[in-house]
């Protein structure tokens, strides 16, 4: 019978005056009493069911667990995944061997070396996937390799575990978890792209170009939406095509915004005839009319006084066509002029090319590799009995974490965690198992540590270590096996799982070690490279639009890399857009090159230069100081010949540098 509406409601407000008085967000707290509710169903299910480790469904439960519905769905999904293939690998890998450590070792820290590597390749619950399929190999193969005529049924028995786990999350979780409006991040896109709209008819009325402050800003906001495009749309079947269409928008305002720094004031005639046609495109989208038709009209009027800016709005034309456009807005392209030597036909098409860290995904391997394998050469060693799960807790530290921005400063707070974890499933093992009988038993007697740890993770104080609490917590407890406690056993388990973090620490210090600077410092290293491997190909200006789509791209990670770096959004916003317009000089050269009727002079000035860009730059100060020589050069040429939209891009470029020296 269900209770009348006037009881639930004051049922709720007590206990948000409870969870309040106590410290807690009411709304968190549900959650995690909800989410404990789901552990302790599972492993009781775990049990009854037979399985030998239900306290990995229970696990699985607390990391499936999301308060979004989409997040909740997708992450099921690549749980699942990573497990079937980590599960396949490490019973694959024990049959092999025979459960031998010697071949167990490199094979392990080989296989969570590469799905470490490519989760710094990937985005998303893919990348998470990958993770986890590294170090669920090396949960099957070291908690069972001295039972290898048993691993098949081990890996079987994983699997099970988290298909139960899977399974009991999304039917807790799903009857709660917030569904966000579909159309939530298309409307923030939507404003931010007439925000920069409406700064462009208010420059072309007054000849106020937007301030580098504002720029720098909006560079930075981009940046941070750029980083979250995958979450925010995960769960949907078609997230692939819609994250597509909001990145082409994205990179489109990021060419609007470093297009700033070289505008020059319009005349009074060509900027007014600017401001009508992009005022048109702003009472289209207040009427709720596509915009994407409006902005290639605006870009056709742009033409005649600013070839440059016309590219750039042909481009947030066609993004704005693929985003409002069913099919991927292959009806939303701008119409082609006749191609030329100096214009591809494919220049106005939007184009997606991500930034792959290579870099880090290289360092990261190795780093695997190497933790991994002195773990491992130890265990050959001494035959420590406790080296497999030192072994696994270090796996799971080096593959897990090795995406985010600091993973050493994580670390103190999984060390903390991870100990008061491992004191709790000690004090079940030695204080609460010897009062019960059987495996049901055992398992009732988890369940206060299950409920304990929604407390943990609810709180503000103790949230930031409560998963480790509840993970390492039903990691060290084997309700299903009886066997008589000891505290040496129990202890130098203990021990060897809480050590993990902290030489995943000293590996993250000390063996390429990660963070904001030093990948701020690499990507800025990387985009002049990429600008010298450019000078140095004849031919690079003809996939323009490839080369100017990746930059356009790096810019954004430099800029939330210099945020992650505690850096001020200028200094990734300055270095990209100096980088970018050297770029953007780069491939004006070049297709000013291809010009037949160019004069000799400058054809041998354009030569001369693209040999100096095509040698790497050793510093940014490098960088400005050729960047001055090149504006000096390039306003030399005088105004360009009509047509002729490789100068105007050269100038624009020269201008963008000048300013930015």
């Amino acid at each position: 019978m269900r209770a009348p509406p006037a009881v639930s409601a004051a049922g709720a407000l007590s206990f948000e005056r409870l969870a309040r008085h106590l410290g807690f967000e009411p709304a968190r707290l549900a959650f995690t009493l909800r989410t404990a509710a789901g552990s302790g169903m599972a492993l009781l299910l775990g049990g009854l069911l037979g399985l030998d480790h239900p306290q990995w469904a229970a696990m699985t439960v607390w990391i499936a667990a999301q308060p979004l519905r989409g997040h909740l769905i997708e992450k099921s999904l690549y749980r699942l995944l990573g497990t079937a293939a980590g599960a396949a690998y490490g019973v694959t890998l024990v049959a092999l061997g025979h459960g031998s450590p010697a071949v167990l070792v490199p094979g392990l820290a080989l296989w969570a070396g590469l799905c470490a590597g490519a989760g710094q390749l990937l985005r998303g619950f893919a990348s998470y996937g990958t993770l986890l399929a590294g170090y669920s190999a090396a949960m099957v193969a070291l908690l069972d390799a001295s039972h290898p005529t048993h691993i098949a049924a081990f890996g079987l028995d994983r699997l099970l575990t988290i298909g139960l786990g899977v399974v009991v999350a999304l039917a807790v979780s799903l009857r709660f978890a917030a569904r966000p409006p579909a159309d939530a991040l298309h409307l923030r896109m939507r404003t931010l792209c007439l925000d920069r709209l409406r700064e462009l008819a208010a420059w072309a009325r007054t000849g106020v170009p937007l301030a580098h402050t504002a720029r720098d800003t909006q560079l930075a906001e981009l940046a941070r939406l750029e980083e979250g495009l995958e979450l925010q749309v995960a769960g949907r079947l078609d997230s692939r095509r819609e994250v597509r269409a909001l990145r082409q928008a994205l990179t489109a305002q990021v060419g609007l915004l470093l297009w700033w720094p070289g505008a020059q004031a319009p005349a009074r005639a060509d900027g007014a005839a600017l401001a009508d046609a992009l005022q048109a495109t702003l009472d289209a989208a207040v009427a709720g009319r596509p915009v994407g038709p409006s902005l290639l009209q605006a870009a056709t009027v742009a033409e005649a006084q600013n070839a440059e800016l016309a590219a750039v709005l042909r481009r947030l034309g066609a993004a704005a066509g693929s985003i409002e456009s069913p099919a991927g807005g292959a009806g939303a392209r701008a119409p082609s002029a006749t191609p030329s030597v100096a214009q591809p036909q494919a220049a106005f098409e939007p184009t997606v090319v991500l930034h792959r860290d290579w870099i880090a995904a290289r360092e990261t391997f190795l780093r695997s590799v190497l933790t991994l394998g002195l773990i491992g050469g130890l265990w050959l060693a001494t035959g420590w009995p406790a080296a497999p799960l030192l072994m696994l807790g270090v796996a799971v530290m080096t593959t897990l974490f090795s995406t985010a921005d600091d993973p050493a400063r994580i670390m103190r707070s999984v060390f903390c965690g991870q100990l008061l974890g491992a004191a709790a499933a000690l004090a079940v093992q030695a204080l609460l198992w010897p009062w019960v009988d059987g495996a049901l038993g055992r398992l009732l007697m988890c369940l206060p540590l299950v409920l304990a740890g929604a407390f943990v993770l609810a709180h503000p104080r103790t949230a930031r270590f409560g998963f480790d609490f509840n993970l390492v917590g039903l990691l060290l407890l084997q309700p299903m096996h009886a066997r008589a406690f000891a505290w040496p056993t129990g202890l130098a388990e203990a021990a060897a799982v809480v050590a993990g973090p902290l030489v995943a620490l000293a590996a993250f210090r000390l063996v390429f070690p990660p963070g904001g600077r030093r990948r701020y410092a690499q990507l800025s290293t990387l985009m002049q490279a990429e600008v010298s491997a450019m000078a140095a190909q004849p031919q690079a200006w003809r996939r323009a639009e490839v080369w100017r789509a990746r930059l356009q791209h790096r810019v954004l990670r430099l800029v939330r890399c210099a945020d992650a770096a505690g850096l001020a959004p200028e200094h990734g916003a300055r270095q990209g857009l100096a980088v970018l317009a050297t770029g953007q000089a780069v491939l004006a050269l070049g297709q000013l090159l291809a010009q037949d009727a160019l004069p000799p002079a400058d054809r041998r000035r354009a030569q001369a230069w693209l040999r100096r860009l095509a040698r790497p730059m050793r510093s940014p100060a490098q960088a400005h100081r050729r960047g001055r020589l090149l504006a000096r050069d390039a306003l030399r040429l005088g105004p360009p010949p009509a047509g002729h939209a490789s100068a105007s891009a050269l100038q624009h470029a020269a201008r963008v540098l000048a300013r930015a020296a």
